[in-house]
C-alpha cells in the first residue's frame, strides 16, 4: 500500500505537471509493445493540452524502464522530470491529465482497494504466511515444535496411545500457528484473515484463535502449503474476498452519509462541500472519480483556500488577515481532494453511478455539525 509520507510527495509536485497511469496489459505477448501503443495516444493527449517535451521525455524514459515487465505505473513529471513515480501490482486504467494539480483519485482509489488480508495456508506440522493488499507477499512460515504427526495404526493395546500422541502433536502445532497469526494480523492491522489447508489442521488452528480474530477468518475451499492446480482458484477466492471488502466498506460509508445528512452531520453537493472544507469542518471527502469531468474551481496557497469563483479566495485572505495571492484555477476534484488532505481529512474515491453517491460527485461527513 502506497504510504502518508509518498501521497503527501504527490501532493507536492510543482505546477503545471503531468499524471499518468498506465494499466497492465492483457496481451500474453508483445507487453512492451502494446504499451507503447497506449502511451502513445495518452503522450498525445498530454502534448495537445499543453505539456512540454521536456516533461513528455522525461515520462517516454520511465514508460520505457518497464521493459516487458507486466507491471502498471502511477507517475508525475513537471519541468522536465519525474518526480514521483509507483510500480503497481494490479490494474488501473489508462489516464493521463496535465494541469495545474496532479490528479490523485486513482491513485487513493487504488490504496484505498489494497485491504491488508492475512492468508494462511496451514498443515499438521505448520503453515506459511502471506499478506494479501498491495500484491502478495510471503510474510514467513510457522515449523510446529512438535514432531510427532502420523496417526499410526499399529493395532491392539497402543493404537489409541499412538492416536492421542498425534492429535496433542497437532494441537500445539496449530497452538504455535494461531500466535504467529494473531501477531501478523494485528501488525499489518489485517481486515480478512483466510484459510486454507489441511482440513484438521484449519480446525485446530480456529479453535486457537483469539476472540479478537476470529471474525475476521474466512476459510476457502482451495489452497495449501504445497503448490497445486487449485493455487489459481485459491487466489481468485482471496481477490473476491478483498474486493467484497472494499465494497462493505465503501456501502458503509454511504449509509452514514445518508444518515448523517438528515442530522446535520454531513453536507451534499459543491457548495456545501466546499463550504465544509474551507471551515476544516471535513472529517471524510466524499469524491466521485468520473474522468470525464472537467469543471474547475479556484485555489490559493493555504489547503483551505477553495472557490467556485476567484473572488471568494481574496474575501477568504482578507478574513484571515493574509495577503491575497493570484489564484489559480484547477479540476474542482483534485483541488477538493487538496484541500481534504491538507487539512488532515480522510478522502473516499467513489466510482461513477454508484447509487447514493453524493449529488454532483462530493460530500463529506464532518467533524462536527453544520451551524
Amino acid at each position: 500500500m502506497i504510504p502518508d509520507e509518498e501521497i503527501n510527495e504527490l501532493f507536492a509536485v510543482p505546477s503545471p505537471c503531468a499524471t499518468l497511469y498506465l494499466g497492465l496489459s492483457d496481451q500474453m505477448d508483445g507487453i512492451a509493445a502494446d504499451r507503447a501503443v497506449r502511451w502513445r495516444r495518452l503522450r498525445d493527449s498530454l502534448a495537445a493540452d499543453g505539456a512540454d517535451g521536456a516533461t513528455l521525455g522525461a515520462l517516454d524514459e520511465v514508460v520505457a524502464s518497464l521493459g516487458p515487465q507486466n507491471a502498471a505505473l502511477a507517475a508525475c513529471a513537471a519541468d522536465g522530470r519525474v518526480v514521483w513515480c509507483h510500480r503497481l501490482r494490479r490494474q488501473v486504467a489508462d489516464r493521463a491529465v496535465w494541469g495545474s494539480l496532479p490528479c490523485t483519485l486513482p491513485m487513493l482509489a487504488y490504496r484505498q482497494s489494497s485491504v491488508p488480508c492475512v492468508v494462511v495456508l496451514t498443515d499438521r506440522t505448520g503453515a506459511d504466511l502471506r499478506v494479501a493488499g498491495d500484491g502478495l507477499r510471503f510474510a514467513g512460515e510457522v515449523v510446529g515444535s512438535d514432531d510427532e504427526i502420523e496417526r499410526n495404526a499399529p493395532g491392539g493395546w497402543s493404537q489409541r496411545r499412538y492416536q492421542d500422541r498425534a492429535e496433542d502433536s497437532w494441537d500445539h502445532n496449530a497452538a504455535q500457528v494461531a500466535e504467529a497469526v494473531t501477531e501478523l494480523t494485528e501488525r499489518v492491522d489485517a481486515a480478512l484473515v483466510v484459510l486454507a489447508g489441511d482440513v484438521r489442521a484449519v480446525q485446530l488452528l480456529r479453535k486457537h484463535l483469539p476472540p479478537r480474530v476470529t471474525p475476521l477468518v474466512h476459510q476457502l475451499e482451495h489452497g495449501g502449503r504445497h503448490p497445486g492446480r487449485s493455487d489459481r482458484f485459491h487466489s481468485q477466492e482471496v481477490r473476491e474476498l478483498v474486493e467484497a471488502e472494499v465494497r462493505d466498506r465503501t456501502r458503509a460509508v454511504l449509509d452514514r452519509f445518508a444518515e448523517d445528512r438528515a442530522h446535520g452531520r454531513a453536507v451534499d453537493g459543491v457548495p456545501a462541500t466546499l463550504a465544509a472544507l474551507v471551515r476544516a469542518q471535513v472529517g471524510t471527502l466524499l469524491v466521485v472519480d468520473d474522468p470525464g469531468d472537467d469543471r474547475a474551481a479556484w485555489y490559493g496557497p493555504e489547503p483551505g483556500d477553495v472557490a467556485t469563483e476567484p473572488g471568494a479566495l481574496a474575501r477568504l485572505a482578507r478574513r484571515a488577515r493574509r495577503a491575497g495571492s493570484p489564484p489559480t484555477t484547477g479540476r474542482l476534484a483534485d483541488l477538493a481532494v487538496r484541500a481534504a488532505w491538507g487539512t488532515g481529512a480522510a478522502v473516499r474515491v467513489l466510482p461513477a453511478d454508484l447509487p447514493g453517491a453524493p449529488t454532483d460527485g462530493l460530500g463529506a461527513l464532518l467533524r462536527y455539525p453544520s451551524p
